[in-house]
């Protein structure tokens, strides 16, 4: 006598299940996150990453003082004639011996007397290969550097006065255009923001300034 159920009905057959129970629905997908803005410190590090804007040269030593005096000068008239840099600092193994404006090393009769009196006493005792660490910045580069400070903790009004303090003494520096365009992309004003990051690329195509400029400008 086939088995039959307390109502008198058969039960489904093996393997097989009631209608309802027939298919499980699929559990719904995970929300999909909002990407997240960076950090202070995530801020920081892109910074310091992108506005590196000193220039260094190695000078090297070994050639005689005469020939590596040549070189310096040389690429000290060149940043006097595009206006980005002011100042000299000289390195020697990674001690700061000097800090100089760009224009008097790139006077010869002045950079001259300096170059052949105090760094020949100071650098006479080397022997062998030695190399200088010769940077040129921008005093612009000081506002910079405090903008960042302000924009990392938050507070945009005061980095944007000090990046604006930086471009009215060197309106070509590529940190502070790009430290505006943040400041501005975190106000949410695209349009100012776009602006600042374009001028960012412009004035520094081939940088790390400019690299991160271009990021922004592919996401605003």
């Amino acid at each position: 006598m086939p088995h039959t159920t307390k109502k008198g009905r058969k039960p489904p057959p093996r393997g097989k299940t009631l209608g309802r129970r027939a298919k499980k629905e699929a559990p719904p997908p995970p929300p999909k996150e909002a990407p997240k803005q960076p950090g202070s410190d995530e801020w920081q590090q892109r910074f310091d990453k992108a506005g590196a804007a000193a220039k260094k040269v190695a000078v090297d030593l070994s050639g005689g003082f005469d020939k590596a005096f040549q070189k310096l000068r040389v690429e000290a008239e060149h940043m006097l004639k595009k206006g980005q840099h002011t100042r000299v600092r000289i390195k020697f193994r990674g001690k700061q011996i000097a800090e100089l404006p760009v224009a008097v090393v790139a006077a010869a009769e002045i950079a001259g007397l300096w170059w052949a009196g105090p760094l020949r006493l100071l650098l006479g005792h080397v022997v062998g290969k030695a190399v200088l660490d010769v940077e040129f910045v921008s005093d612009s580069e000081t506002h910079v550097v405090a903008g960042r400070s302000f924009l990392a903790s938050g507070d945009l009004d005061d980095a944007l006065k000090e990046f604006d303090r930086a471009l009215a003494m060197d309106g070509k520096n590529a940190g502070a255009h790009l430290g505006r365009g943040i400041a501005f992309k975190l106000r949410g004003d695209k349009e100012q923001a776009r602006r600042a990051f374009t001028l960012a690329e412009e004035y520094d195509p081939a940088g790390e300034s400019g690299r991160e400029a271009r990021r922004h400008l592919d996401n605003l």
